[in-house]
């Protein structure tokens, strides 16, 4: 009819994890039909098995179908970021979709995804006075099987990414730990296993992870100054009853050896206190990755046993109890596995300089 307003028509391709970025190193928005078909070749040439090619593939011939039926058709595709959870991923998708709206001011938008994690963009289409046809370009596998495998391919993803590096690292610790300490070396690892799983029960560690990744401040101060008093109180308990227990010795040697035997586990519970108070503190506080952390308070806490070890070893030494060749090779045996754990881990590649 003569003075209809013509009504415009946009093609929204979403590519929601950014796989046009990190893989074919484009920007985003992707306009007009010419460039996307230089995108989508780009990609396919970088991951042929990506499902945001079809995706774009789906786009275009949906802008020719328009196109060829006489109607005032664009076509765009946009992007978010690879933690399509994250502020940032939202925040980019709303700066695309709203500069898309003011340049085309398009009365229906067709949304061409490749997965359902795409049409959560449709929460912020709803707000908008337009109308969206949803479109999910599934390749060769059911809409229901496609969804599930990259459902499960995202998991394993995630987990590998996550957790790999933490549970080889643990797994290690955990041997040196029982190559040590022998049955005490599982009572720990048990107790650490038991403190992350109850920290995932109650979501701490969670809660953790996204102030640390959002740089959000903790409504809690700092742990160490506490656990310095706690400590200093255990030590003067320990030394009050370890002199107590041995001031009846005569001879020099036998004082000093019952003496280590009874301080020493009031020494180790002191310093595993400080050393929870202040791994405490730089979790909360310190801008280092979480695996850094873990890494140095686990060789912390090594070191701790090991010089636990020492001691026990010394005050037998002095008792008459080992000889003084059996006492030099454990000294020697437990620095060198100071060294070299501290070698491991501390050393860092050429890479990350």
């Amino acid at each position: 009819m003569p003075g209809e307003k013509v009504k415009n028509y946009l093609v929204l391709v979403v590519d929601i994890d950014d796989d046009i970025g990190r893989k074919a190193g484009l920007n985003t928005p992707i306009l007009g039909r010419e460039e996307n078909i230089k995108a989508l070749i780009k990609l396919g040439l970088e991951d042929p098995g990506d499902s945001d090619v079809n995706a774009i593939l789906g786009g275009v011939k949906i802008y020719d179908e328009l196109k060829a039926s006489g109607k005032d058709v664009e076509i765009a595709t946009i992007s978010g970021d690879v933690d399509v959870e994250s502020e940032k991923c939202a925040l980019r998708l709303k700066e695309q979709i709203d500069f898309l709206l003011y340049l085309y001011n398009p009365d229906f938008i067709y949304l061409v995804s490749d997965g359902k994690e795409d049409e959560m963009i449709l929460k912020y289409l709803e707000s908008k006075n337009v109308f969206v046809w949803k479109k999910r370009v599934v390749v060769k596998q059911s809409e229901t099987l496609e969804s599930t495998y990259y459902l499960i391919q995202e998991f394993i993803k995630k987990t590998m990414e996550e957790y790999i590096p933490l549970i080889l690292t643990f797994t290690g610790f955990s041997l040196i730990l029982y190559a040590i300490f022998a049955d005490i070396g599982w009572r720990i690892v048990v107790g650490i296993i038991g403190l992350y799983i109850l920290s995932e029960g109650v979501g701490v560690r969670k809660l953790l992870v996204e102030k640390i990744k959002n740089k959000e401040e903790f409504e809690i101060g700092r742990v160490f100054p506490i656990s310095v008093t706690i400590s200093l109180f255990i030590l003067i308990i320990g030394l009050t009853y370890s002199i107590s227990s041995t001031h009846q010795l005569t001879t020099l040697n036998e004082f000093i050896g019952k003496f280590l035997l009874h301080f020493v586990d009031s020494m180790v519970l002191a310093l595993l206190i400080l050393m929870v108070g202040k791994f405490v503190d730089n979790v909360i506080h310190s801008e280092q990755g979480l695996l850094e952390i873990f890494k140095k308070y686990f060789f912390y806490l090594i070191c701790i046993f090991i010089t636990r070890e020492l001691i026990i070893t010394g005050g037998n030494y002095l008792l008459g109890e080992i000889g003084f060749i059996t006492f030099v090779m454990y000294v020697i045996i437990y620095i060198s596995i100071t060294i070299i754990l501290s070698v491991i881990l501390f050393t860092k590649s050429s890479d990350e300089d």
